[in-house]
């Protein structure tokens, strides 16, 4: 065990391009003391290690170190107190500045810098001067050495090219949620790939040199799940008008209903050379109108909650790859997004409802929002509004699934569309009014 101040973790997380993100990512959430534990036992690793790694003839070792962000300060004789003490004021006060943690594995890349494993760390503020953020995350208990400690965040780690590739990488993070929701099985990066790749490729399967659209979706068919795909350039082809707001549209309606997006990227490299990638899209920041202004990305080559801006629209990306990794294009191709197979209604057949409707809206002082829930959080929401019959609505039987488009005016609700998200086909099934 090991207690040092923040500006001396690079050297342990190394100097990789992700190491140096999350360290400035760190740093801007407010990391000042990091607690290193220097035998972790991380359990994603260690399968990994039992399915390619033990059988190398140079075999790493099967342990890993765990690195601690914490806002306050304090020394390794602070904590040590702590341990022994046990002082309960003391013990509340860590608990508070915990920012999550960042797993170190004892893996090189081509450039002997260790690669990252699972992190967990706390995301960026929710509110803003006159701006908000929404981010998909869920709990996770954490012990440090008896110590119970708890991040609400989304887990990231990095591709590592021997077990799995981006796509792998992405199937991890995006589907992390979902254990929860509809409690599918946890599988490790390895694991994910062996699954995957019971669908034939023309490559080999270990090392990977990536999965394929159908192995990505096999997999997911695997957990007795079904796969979304938008088809972001298709839509924009066939209706022109909606290029700006249809990958913003998208995230909303789904991160509502606590799932992550798989953005298939199309990067054009310093080659002029098509590359394509796979990150998942874990948050967004929004005005007051409810306008997206920024992505926030699990992307396993950069970092996660990195930041993506509008190049004219959200169809093309400005991010690192455009920045300093030298790339002329990133462009969304596909969106993916692993749903419960109730889930019946597609995003493509309730868009064409919510972009008609929408376009007879006035523009003056009204908004709209097209979003996926679950019935029961749609209740609790109702529950502390007033509407019309609300007693009726709270008790009448609807379906486990609901899309919802809803029309603002002011920025308060005003009206909500109800339709049964479990219907092949849109049926609006009742409307919600708001009274104030």
């Amino acid at each position: 065990m090991e207690v040092c101040p923040f500006d001396r973790v690079q050297d342990v997380l190394g100097y990789s391009n992700q190491a140096r993100y999350i360290y400035k990512y760190a740093k801007d959430i407010n990391a000042n003391t990091v607690v290193i534990e220097d035998h972790y036992i991380d359990k994603d690793y260690l399968i990994d290690y039992s399915k390619f790694y033990a059988r190398s003839f140079d075999t790493p070792p099967t342990v890993t170190k765990r690195l601690h962000f914490f806002s306050e300060n304090f020394s390794t004789e602070n904590f040590r107190e702590m341990l022994v003490n046990c002082d309960k004021e003391q013990l509340n006060a860590l608990k508070e500045s915990y920012l999550g943690f960042v797993v170190v594995k004892p893996i090189r890349d081509t450039n002997e810098n260790p690669l990252i494993g699972r992190t967990l760390l706390k995301p960026y503020h929710s509110d803003i001067e006159q701006e908000y953020r929404c981010f998909l995350s869920k709990r996770y208990p954490v012990s440090l050495y008896g110590i119970s400690l708890n991040i609400n965040s989304l887990a990231f780690q990095v591709q590592d090219i021997a077990v799995g590739a981006c796509a792998t990488a992405a199937l991890w993070t995006s589907l992390h949620p979902s254990r929860d929701l509809f409690g599918i099985p946890s599988h490790s990066p390895a694991e994910i790939t062996e699954i995957s790749v019971s669908f034939p490729s023309d490559s080999r399967n270990f090392p990977s040199r990536g999965l394929t659209l159908l192995q990505m979706i096999n997999y997911i068919h695997s957990l007795e799940m079904e796969t979304e795909i938008i088809d972001v350039q298709l839509m924009a082809r066939d209706n022109p008008k909606i290029n700006d707001c249809i990958v913003p549209d998208a995230v909303k309606s789904y991160i509502k209903v606590h799932l992550p997006l798989i953005a298939m990227l199309k990067l054009k490299n310093n080659k002029n050379v098509d590359v394509y990638h796979a990150a998942v899209i874990s948050g967004y920041r929004y005005d007051q109108n409810g306008d997206v202004k920024e992505l926030y990305v699990h992307d396993d080559q950069i970092g996660p909650y990195s930041r993506v801006k509008p190049d004219g629209n959200f169809i093309h990306w400005k991010n690192e790859w455009t920045g300093e990794y030298g790339c002329a294009l990133a462009l969304v191709e596909k969106l993916i997004i692993p749903v419960y197979p109730k889930i019946r209604l597609t995003f493509d057949r309730i868009y064409k409802v919510y972009s008609k409707l929408k376009q007879g809206i006035p523009s003056e002082g009204f908004n709209t929002e097209l979003y996926l829930t679950q019935m029961k959080e749609y209740k609790r929401f109702l529950i502390e509004k007033h509407i019309e019959e609300k007693e009726k609505i709270l008790t009448d039987h609807l379906p486990r699934f609901l899309w919802i488009i809803r029309i603002y005016y002011g920025g308060m609700p005003m009206l909500d569309y109800i339709f049964d998200g479990t219907a092949v086909f849109p049926k609006s099934i009742r409307t919600v009014r708001f009274l104030y």
